[in-house]
C-alpha cells in the first residue's frame, strides 16, 4: 500500500515538474517572439514527414489486425524496385539488417575479410562483427568522403572477399568506377552502402545498381523515413534467392516495437517539422512520454546485438514507406536547389565545395563542409550566421563510438573538421 502511494506521489510530482518546465520554456519563447528572434531553426531529422504520414501512423495504431499482412510489404518492395531501377528488393527493419542479409547472400564466412571505409557508423561494423567477418579499414578521400581507391589495392589479401563502398551525404563516391574495377580485378564482391544517397544517379542509372548488392536506409535522419527501416537490393537472381532465404527466416518485430515506431512518426513530425514546433515539440513529448524509438541502442554502440535485431518489415511501416516514395523525388530536387545556396556560402567564406562526380546527380541529404576543428567542436557560430544548426556526422571513425584509426589520416581529418548543413530548410 505504502509503495503504491509513493509511486502515485512520484508520478504527480513528475507531472507537476513537466508542467512547470513547459510553462517556463514557452514564456521564454514568447519573449523571443516579442524581440523578433527566431524560435526554430532547420532540423536534420524527419524532414520528409508530413501530415499525410502522421495520418497513416494514427490509422495504423487504431487498426492493428493487419500489422503482419505481407501484401503491403510486397507493394512497397515493388514500388522501390521500379523507382530504383532494380530487379529484387527485400524490406527489413533497418539498413543494418539489410547489410546482415547481404553478408549472408554473398556467402561470407567467419574469418573472411571485407574492406570498409574508416569513416562509417558502428552499426555497419557490427553487421560484420556479428557474422564473424573481419573488417579491414581503408582511408577515404576528402572530395566526397568515399573509400579511396588507391588505399584499397594495398589492403587486398587472399582472405579479402568483398569491398563495401559508400556514398555519403547524398554524393556519389568519387572513386566509384575505380573501386568497381579493383573488385573485378581481384574477384571481390561489392556491397554498396547507399543509406545516405538514395536516389543519387551515376551515368543515368541510380547508384546501388553497379555493385553486386546494395543497402538503403529509411531511418529518421535519411533521405526518406519510416523511422526505422532498410532495404537490400540486387540485380542478380542467385543473390536474390539467398536474400529470400534470409528474409524468410526473419521474424516480424514485436507489437510493442511497432507501436513505438508509429508513435515516433507523429512525435518527430511535431518535434522537427511542424511550423509551430517551438511549442508543440515539448507538449507532444509530454503527452507521449516513453514512446520514442531510439535509432541506435546503447547495446549496439557497445557492439552487442540487440534482442530486436534481424527483423523484416511489417505492413504499417511499409505503408509509410510507400507514401514517402511518392514524395522522394520532389524532396531530393529541393535538396539540390538548396545546395546551390550553400555553394555560394562556401565561396563567400573561403570553404571548399563538395565535389560532384562528372555524370552524376547527387541528392545532398546534407551539405558537407570542412571547417576549422574549433568550429566543429563548437557549432554555435552557425546559429547566428548562416542561421542553422549544423550536423556533426561523424564524431569518430566508427560513429558515435570514440576512437581513432591511425591508418586512416584523411578520415581522421574529416572527423575533426567535417560538418554538414541541412538542405531541407523548414
Amino acid at each position: 500500500m505504502r509503495s503504491n502511494l509513493n509511486n502515485a506521489i512520484r508520478f504527480k510530482y513528475h507531472q507537476l515538474a513537466q508542467g512547470v518546465r513547459f510553462g517556463y520554456h514557452q514564456a521564454r519563447n514568447l519573449v523571443k517572439l516579442d524581440l523578433g528572434q527566431r524560435l526554430t531553426s532547420p532540423t536534420l531529422v524527419a524532414n520528409t514527414l508530413d501530415q499525410d504520414d502522421v495520418k497513416i501512423a494514427k490509422s495504423e495504431l487504431k487498426n492493428r489486425d493487419h500489422w503482419f499482412r505481407a501484401d503491403d510489404v510486397t507493394v512497397y518492395e515493388k514500388t522501390f524496385a521500379d523507382w530504383n531501377q532494380s530487379s529484387y528488393v527485400f524490406a527489413f527493419m533497418g539498413a543494418r539488417v539489410a547489410l546482415s542479409a547481404s553478408i549472408y547472400a554473398l556467402n561470407l564466412k567467419p574469418g573472411d575479410e571485407v574492406i570498409i571505409p574508416g569513416y562509417t557508423c558502428v552499426v555497419v561494423l557490427n553487421s560484420f562483427r556479428f557474422a564473424g567477418i573481419k573488417a579491414v579499414f581503408g582511408d577515404i578521400e576528402l572530395d566526397t568522403y568515399g573509400l579511396a581507391a588507391e588505399c584499397v589495392e594495398n589492403l587486398v589479401t587472399p582472405k579479402t572477399k568483398a569491398i563495401l563502398l559508400h556514398h555519403l551525404y547524398g554524393l556519389v563516391c568519387r572513386d566509384y568506377e575505380q573501386l568497381l574495377s579493383i573488385a573485378q580485378k581481384h574477384h571481390l564482391s561489392v556491397i554498396e552502402d547507399c543509406a545516405m544517397s538514395t536516389g543519387a544517379v551515376f551515368k543515368d542509372r541510380k547508384i546501388g545498381n553497379y555493385g553486386d548488392i546494395a543497402i538503403y536506409s529509411s531511418e529518421q535522419t535519411k533521405v526518406f523515413t519510416t523511422i526505422q527501416g532498410g532495404l537490400a537490393v540486387t540485380n542478380r537472381k542467385d543473390l536474390a534467392d539467398r536474400l529470400k532465404g534470409f528474409y524468410s527466416q526473419a521474424a516480424y518485430p514485436q507489437e510493442g516495437y511497432i507501436d513505438k515506431l508509429l508513435h515516433t512518426v507523429f512525435i518527430n513530425y511535431f518535434s522537427f517539422k511542424h511550423p509551430h514546433r517551438w511549442w508543440r515539440e515539448e507538449l507532444v513529448q509530454i503527452l507521449h512520454e516513453g514512446k520514442t524509438l531510439r535509432s541506435t541502442t546503447r547495446e549496439e554502440e557497445q557492439g552487442v546485438k540487440p534482442a530486436h535485431y534481424g527483423c523484416r518489415m511489417p505492413a504499417p511501416v511499409a505503408r509509410i514507406g510507400i507514401n514517402q516514395l511518392r514524395k522522394i523525388d520532389a524532396y531530393n530536387q529541393t535538396r539540390r536547389e538548396t545546395s546551390q545556396n550553400w555553394d555560394t556560402w562556401c565561396r563567400r567564406n573561403g570553404y571548399q565545395q563538395p565535389f560532384v562526380v562528372p555524370d552524376s546527380t547527387p541528392v545532398f541529404l546534407r551539405y558537407p563542409v570542412l571547417v576549422e576543428p574549433e568550429n566543429k567542436r563548437d557549432t554555435r557560430w552557425a546559429h547566428v550566421s548562416p542561421g542553422v544548426t549544423p550536423g556533426v556526422w561523424f564524431v569518430s571513425n566508427i560513429h558515435p563510438v570514440a576512437g581513432e584509426l591511425k591508418s586512416c589520416p584523411r578520415a581522421n581529418t574529416a572527423v575533426r573538421r567535417c560538418i554538414n548543413f541541412p538542405t531541407l530548410l523548414f
